[in-house]
């Protein structure tokens, strides 16, 4: 049997009246995959959105499937029975906004893919959502707790099974230290002897990491029993121990950084202190939202004091031991460490809310070798993928990283390219809403499904570890063209082939968007639309300003998005014109980057060599994007020049300098341009607006032109760092709220400097947040991420803008 969510919403139907006066009601399916699932008995909860009344939506029904699904005219639907109903939070309707808020709820796939109208639940969380019905005053009870009881209270249920998939490890590990850590070992141990705490810390899962610190020795044998037994047993403070032994020459070892110390620390004192690795401090700042003390310039000793000095001011452990109580027979920080690992597994990734995505991508996938794991896929909803030697595949930020890693493993000197992009692609790339093939051989398809789960590494799992959850639309058996062996291949680029396949599994070559506010099962094969919460979600600036470049561009038509390198403003351009005209259709907008050598017959019109090694008029970019928006009157066009000021703009606009003004659009302006041919004309229509960006920092460039600069408006973008847009950003890549907060203080200090070296920088070069904005889905690292960003990108910056002040480019590079 199922459980299901069906969701309804008040601006398309009178959703309550439909429930209240009827105890059989129908449903449209929109989702198409559903539809061989959805059986005579399944529950169903009737879930109203908000309709565009804040805070009104939720649960307000429970029903059961009455009928299987059947086609009425032109919708599937499928009829249900009203087993009770609750329209009001009067009558105990479950409001959506709460259950947003409590961690048994707030991660069901109604708040990440809002647009949908049917939702499949797993049997957790139906339980889950059944017990708030059955009981909705637990809610009030839950949101009346701090953030750690919500967490405890559901960690509660699932501890028992966390532990039993986790324990022989740490078992293992918690023997392995206790051994470790006696001095007559630390006195006589031997390489091998260190080797082997590769297998015990995490920090060491990596591949390249783990050979950095122990593939051979780096030092004497000698050095690394001086250097661990001083940070066990030394005589001074843990914190100055911990301190010495990372930055002091006496005491250091290459490839041991602060994590892999924070996990030695954890394992070797489990009965006074956590770990303090990202994942716990992820955790703890960022989910539990607890602040430790922090302070400018702590070293990483201070800060691991300050964590665990934040632990027993909050009083984890009592807390834990008091709701969920102790479950093993291990020490209670490896416990805790554990509860922090689940919250940062299950919570550790904010998303944004319900946007409509790009179109979906497509993906083949092999099952295995001989498609041995299809059965396991199809039967437990799942795709994986091999190389478990790899670990978890977060571990890495660049495909780079994967081919290195691959050919220490199987010490190969072949670059194993294809295998290390279908592992970066299934990690990285791949994403909630794609489709996945499944392939057999080279000529069948056996399967087709939808993605529904982000990356995840699963310790449990026998075989593949590296999954991702999957809804099955479509098994069977269908004969294709031949396809590549390669393992994992996106097929996104290759359109055609994905239509044809569609039809052989008679599924629509077009994927079906189902929008909340609209009732219609069309095929949605027009482009997602794209409103300013989009934006605003993707980039760093509050909504009047957005507003005011809205109005700007209606009535100049032209503008120029100015501001220092890394701000965002080749980003940002592209946004705003999906925003000024209301979809994300790429069709409609046309990039391009002036440089000294761009031309009026690279842009307008001019005569170029053919192939024949004659001379022929060719149209340039802008004369055909005009003729394009011409023919199309009824839609906006964009021309997005990034880098404006790095062209001869009087020679490039040429004649057509007075036609860019607003009000020297249309044909009644028409010119004859230099290559006009016969009584030809040429206008710019009212239609096209043009979006330029400009880097404040270039040196090289000189001022404007005057006459262009007229027929610009000139919008400031500037660093981002104090928004909180901001600060959340960093937050759903899983970086520390302290973390955050060191970054933030650092620049800001960095840009106070910038800004207060008036004659030879000022405002204008100021350093970008977009330098910080990590493309990856999650930093596993947070110190190696911001490091090399300093080291290669900031550095290199500031030695430039004052490449005759090398002292003062170190004294600031320090405060880093």
């Amino acid at each position: 049997m199922g459980n299901w969510i069906f969701q309804g919403n008040p601006k398309q139907f009178d959703v309550d009246t439909y429930i209240k006066e009827n105890e059989i009601v129908d449903w449209n399916v929109r989702q198409k995959q559903f539809l061989d699932e959805i059986q005579v008995g399944d529950k169903v909860f009737i879930w109203r959105s908000d309709g565009g009344n804040k805070n009104t939506g939720g649960v307000i029904a429970l029903c059961e499937v009455q009928s299987e699904p059947y086609e009425d005219e032109e919708n599937d639907k499928v009829d249900l029975r009203i087993l009770e109903k609750r329209l009001t939070p009067e009558q105990g309707m479950l409001l959506r906004h709460e259950l947003k808020e409590i961690p048994d709820t707030m991660n069901l796939q109604i708040f990440k893919m809002r647009q949908n109208t049917n939702y499949r639940l797993t049997e957790e969380e139906f339980n889950r959502l059944l017990h708030l019905w059955e009981n909705p005053e637990d809610i009030e009870e839950k949101l009346s707790m701090s953030f750690v009881e919500r967490y405890l209270h559901l960690f509660k249920d699932s501890a028992n099974a966390w532990f039993d998939s986790n324990q022989n490890y740490l078992k293992e590990s918690y023997h392995f230290f206790q051994n470790f850590k006696q001095e007559e070992h630390l006195n006589t141990m031997e390489w091998e002897d260190i080797q082997e705490l590769g297998e015990h810390i995490n920090a060491f899962r990596m591949a390249l990491a783990k050979k950095r610190a122990l593939g051979f020795m780096n030092a004497s044998i000698e050095q690394y029993r001086k250097s661990f037994s001083f940070l066990i047993h030394g005589n001074e403070s843990l914190k100055t121990r911990i301190d010495q032994f990372i930055n002091n020459e006496d005491y250091k070892l290459f490839g041991f950084g602060a994590s892999a110390v924070s996990e030695m620390i954890g394992n070797i004192f489990p009965e006074e202190y956590c770990f303090y690795n990202q994942r716990d401090k992820v955790a703890v700042e960022n989910i539990l939202e607890l602040k430790p003390k922090y302070a400018r310039g702590d070293t990483f000793g201070d800060k691991f004091n300050k964590f665990q000095e934040c632990l027993k001011e909050n009083e984890i452990v009592d807390q834990y031991l008091t709701i969920v109580g102790k479950r093993t027979d291990l020490p209670i920080y490896y416990e805790i460490d554990q509860f922090f690992s689940y919250l940062f597994e299950n919570f550790g990734k904010q998303e944004p809310e319900a946007v409509l995505e790009d179109q979906p991508q497509y993906w083949l996938l092999a099952a295995g070798e001989g498609n041995f794991m299809w059965d396991d896929f199809r039967e437990n909803e799942y795709i994986g993928i091999g190389w478990r030697e790899l670990g978890d595949l977060r571990n890495y930020s660049s495909k780079r990283e994967i081919i290195e890693a691959l050919k220490e493993i199987y010490q190969t000197d072949r670059n194993p390219n294809n295998d290390a992009l279908a592992n970066y692609q299934f990690a990285y790339e791949m994403r909630v809403g794609d489709y996945i093939f499944i392939k057999k051989g080279v000529h069948q398809a056996i399967g087709f499904g939808k993605v529904i789960s982000d990356y995840k590494y699963d310790q449990a799992q026998e075989t593949y570890k590296s999954i991702r959850k999957v809804e099955w639309i479509e098994t069977g058996e269908w004969e294709i063209e031949r396809v590549t062996t390669k393992t994992l291949t996106n097929l996104t680029p290759y359109p055609e082939f994905v239509e044809k396949l569609l039809d052989d599994i008679n599924k629509e070559g077009k994927i079906v968007y189902p929008d909340p506010d609209n009732n219609s099962s069309k095929v949605n094969d027009q482009p997602a639309s794209y409103s300013i919460d989009q934006l605003l979600s993707e980039v760093f600036m509050p909504e009047d300003k957005i507003e005011e470049i809205l109005e700007t561009l209606d009535y100049k038509k032209n503008l120029i998005l100015q501001g220092p390198p890394g701000v965002g403003k080749t980003f940002v351009a592209k946004r705003l014109a999906y925003l000024h005209m209301g979809v994300k259709d790429d069709k409609k907008v046309e990039m391009l980057q002036f440089h000294q050598s761009y031309s009026y017959e690279d842009f307008i019109r001019g005569y170029k060599p053919n192939e024949d090694g004659d001379f022929t008029l060719k149209d340039g970019l802008f004369y055909s994007f005009c003729k394009k928006a011409i023919e199309d009157p009824e839609n906006n066009y964009y021309l997005i020049i990034d880098e404006i000021n790095r062209g001869n703009l009087s020679k490039i606009f040429g004649e057509l300098m007075m036609l860019i003004e607003a009000d020297k659009r249309g044909k009644k302006y028409a010119v004859k341009l230099a290559y006009s041919q016969g009584e030809e004309t040429f206008y710019i229509p009212e239609n096209v607006y043009l979006i330029g960006t400009m880097n404040t920092a270039d040196r090289s460039l000189a001022l404007v032109d005057y006459a262009l600069r007229r027929r610009f408006s000139f919008i400031s973008v500037e660093p981002a760092f104090q928004t909180a847009a901001f600060k959340e950003f960093l937050i759903s890549k899983g970086i520390s709220q302290g973390f955050i907060d060191k970054l933030i203080d650092g620049i800001t200090e960095i840009n106070e400097a910038i800004k207060s070296d008036t004659v030879n920088l000022g405002k204008g070069y100021e350093i970008g947040h977009s330098y910080f904005c990590p493309v990856i889905e999650r930093v596993e690292d947070e110190q190696k991420w911001y490091d090399r960003i300093i080291r290669l990108e900031i550095a290199p910056l500031l030695r430039e803008y004052w490449f005759d002040q090398e002292d003062k480019v170190d004294e600031l590079l320090d405060r880093l």
